[in-house]
């Protein structure tokens, strides 16, 4: 019989994927900075071409974050099972998700890469959908630090 060592059930909605995969907040001092750059370097004709290429980076920095969130609404219309309630689970062995139209388990030898996104634990492995586990409740639960020991040992971090 196998140790469980968390298991957590929810029920995505398009909100909650969303705050998950959209990255923290812009960092703006640096953008100002560039952009102060590249304002500057227009005045000049040596870095006329650089000041441009500046320019047009701070500006698809700043689409980008819309062009992401269209792209998380088609990826999660697009991934069915999260439409329903799930359960997501890792014991010493294996990781799992169960809901209505799937139930999948892996070993832990599977995981390909993890990662912490926005105070989740997103597992990756090899033939099952992602596992997202909530940090904060892992905390609570007193299993974060092993359950980072089995991330680590068997896959790589994401970054």
């Amino acid at each position: 019989m196998e140790n469980v060592l968390f298991e957590h059930a929810i029920e995505f909605d398009e909100e909650t994927y969303r705050v998950i995969w959209l990255s923290k907040s812009t960092r703006w001092l640096r953008f100002a900075i560039a952009l102060v750059i590249g304002l500057f370097m227009l005045f000049w004709s040596y870095t006329l071409l650089l000041g441009v290429v500046v320019l047009i980076l701070c500006f698809i920095h700043l689409v980008s974050p819309g062009l992401l969130s269209k792209g998380l609404h088609h990826n999660f219309r697009a991934l069915k099972y999260l439409h329903h309630p799930l359960k997501y689970g890792v014991s010493d062995d294996h990781l799992w998700v169960q809901g209505k139209t799937i139930d999948a388990k892996a070993s832990w030898s599977l995981l390909v890469t993890w990662q912490v996104r926005n105070d989740w634990l997103i597992l990756s492995r090899t033939g099952i959908p992602q596992i997202y586990l909530p940090i904060t409740e892992i905390k609570k639960a007193g299993v974060y630090n092993q359950i980072m020991e089995l991330a680590k040992k068997n896959g790589r971090e994401f970054k």
